[in-house]
């Protein structure tokens, strides 16, 4: 029975060690892709807008908006419905990682190598969840993504992606484009589509944050005649039609849904534009916690940031293992040989 019990504690003991080393190798091979460089199709650079800027006139185009897509499966679903589509472009409304840090980001960035990839532009609207005043400040965001404040005109459309976020943050140069804006002609794009990450007031009802300028935001967007305005941070779906404009709250992107006023569902939105009219389609999705998504977010947001900034613990770590992995061959053989020669003994009896 003892030695039974050693063999047992002996293998649990190699396995833990051997789970150890693969889990290090693990963060070391998906470290690599958080490194990579983005896609070519994502981010706001100028580069990807000139994708569609310079594109010849069409009859129609379709593009998709999802909001607050950090999560360890749900996404990669809702992207995997998006890839086969004929999309011309879509947006992402912010807070696509659990908090504004390098490793948060790092895993988002090897996401978008292959499970969250799409064969069209992406843009990446900013979240308060993106960024961090002190860790992932809002000039290391752009670094990484491109602007946090354009415009973009395409087949005869208005396109704006404004940065529009809670306290701590001031949103005055949002504040400052848009007010240059409403002294424009807009006439002569047949729609104004808006982007943000927290909603105006005009859709409080669904919760979220507020912004400080909120009521002059509001105003201004009324100004300006917008058709769509998007917004994410609520976690779930809500829709307001006043004066013209349908603002649309959709943060179902895979974040855990808020379902304090009423039963809510993961999805992305997808619209049709065809000549004055504008039609809009939801994809549903059913919640996913991937455990391979899961181990990989670990990995790259926990794992080897340790490993990174503790290097001789590490390695003395690993060479205290070593030396226990050793121990535990060494008494498993012993106890093998020992179980052997009594079964070998029982039989000459």
């Amino acid at each position: 029975m003892k030695r039974a019990l050693l063999i047992g504690s002996s293998l649990a003991g190699c396995l833990l060690v051997l789970g150890m080393f693969g889990l290090e190798g693990y963060a070391l091979v998906v470290q690599r892709e958080a490194e990579a460089p983005l896609p070519e199709r994502f981010g706001n650079f100028p580069r990807v807008r000139a994708l569609l800027e310079g594109a010849a006139p069409k009859e129609s185009f379709t593009f998709a908006v999802v909001g607050d897509t950090k999560s360890t499966g749900t996404f990669e679903k809702i992207a995997g419905e998006l890839r086969p589509r004929d999309l011309d472009f879509a947006v992402l409304l912010g807070d696509c990682t659990y908090d504004g840090s390098e490793e948060e980001h790092g895993y988002f960035r090897a996401e978008c190598q292959h499970e969250y990839a799409l064969p069209f532009p992406v843009f990446y609207v900013v979240g308060n969840h993106d960024v961090s005043p002190d860790d992932f400040p809002l000039e290391r965001f752009e670094e990484m993504y491109g602007p946090t404040l354009f415009s973009l005109e395409y087949q005869g459309r208005l396109f704006l992606f404004l940065r529009v976020l809670p306290d701590p943050y001031s949103n005055e140069d949002t504040m400052r484009f848009l007010r240059e804006l409403r002294r424009e002609d807009l006439s002569r794009h047949r729609h104004v589509f808006v982007f943000m990450h927290v909603p105006p007031p005009v859709a409080e009802a669904v919760g979220g944050h507020k912004c400080a300028e909120g009521e002059e935001l509001l105003r201004i967007l009324e100004d300006l005649e917008v058709d769509y305005v998007f917004a994410g941070d609520y976690h779930g779906y809500g829709r307001v039609d006043r004066g013209g404009t349908h603002y649309l709250v959709t943060g179902g992107g895979g974040a855990r849904l808020d379902e304090k006023r009423g039963r809510q569902f993961h999805h992305a939105l997808v619209l049709e534009v065809a000549g004055d009219t504008v039609s809009e389609s939801i994809v549903f999705v059913e919640r996913e916690h991937d455990l391979e998504d899961a181990l990989e977010r670990y990995a790259i947001a926990r794992a080897y940031p340790w490993m990174a900034s503790h290097r001789a613990a590490t390695l003395a770590v690993n060479a205290l293992a070593l030396a226990v992995l050793a121990l535990l061959v060494l008494l498993l053989r012993s106890a093998w040989r020992e179980r052997s020669s009594a079964r070998a003994r029982a039989s000459w009896s």
